[in-house]
């Protein structure tokens, strides 16, 4: 077979087109486990393709067979998280708040970094002036914000306390109680500003938050 330019058409040439088709179809994906499923199609793909067009190709063939075993990996581990996610109902809870869209893997991440905690009611999260040691995120409960004595602001569900401390590394800039029980997930300060610095990727997704988190505050005392 002989197409319009007069270039023999080649059924063996098959798998190598769909190869690298999808390898193209895949840099378009933004979500991280289907992008590795569909490089691991493409380059199964290849291989057939080196395979039938025959020569000397097991360099190419053996770097594809190295991919795979990373990318293979790599889902593996996706899978795995998603997994223990699965089990854990108060992940539900981070979802409501300001981790609100992120993906599971997302949160497999930020549930490392920290604990969850039951609260009392009465008992003091930071003191006006003070160090603060622990990032707090309330997911189910209140707390009150006070300054020179006065309250200014009531927290509820999906918001942080310590945040102003996380970002500038001051002391409390107010005095933060419980005033109901609470359930909510804790980072201790000086873990998570050092993995803040660091190259993990939940570096960015936690200052993105705060960062959220902190302007809806400003916003709604402005």
């Amino acid at each position: 077979m002989v197409d319009d330019a007069g270039i023999p058409f080649l059924w063996s040439d098959v798998p190598g087109h769909v190869s690298y088709a999808i390898f193209a179809f895949s840099y378009w994906l933004t979500n991280i486990f289907w992008l590795r499923v569909t490089a691991v199609v493409g380059l199964f793909l290849e291989i057939a393709y080196f395979t039938a067009s025959g020569g000397a190709l097991h360099v190419g063939i053996g770097w594809d067979v190295i991919f795979i075993l990373i990318n293979a990996y790599q889902i593996y581990r996706l899978i795995a998280e998603r997994r223990s996610l699965a089990s854990l109902a108060e992940v539900q809870m981070l979802r409501q708040g300001v981790f609100a869209g992120f993906e599971s893997t997302q949160l497999a991440r930020i549930l490392k970094a920290g604990a969850w905690r039951d609260i009392p009611a009465g008992t003091q999260l930071t003191e006006e002036g003070e160090p603060v040691k622990e990032l707090i995120l309330i997911c189910d409960g209140q707390a009150s914000v006070e300054t020179g004595g006065a309250e200014i602001a009531r927290l509820n569900n999906g918001t942080f306390v310590g945040e102003m401390a996380f970002l500038s590394g001051n002391p409390a800039s107010a005095t933060v109680t419980v005033r109901k029980p609470t359930r909510a997930f804790v980072f201790d300060m000086k873990r998570i500003l050092t993995l803040a610095q660091s190259n993990d990727p939940i570096a960015g997704d936690l200052h993105r938050v705060i960062g959220l988190d902190l302007a809806r505050k400003l916003a709604k005392t402005a």
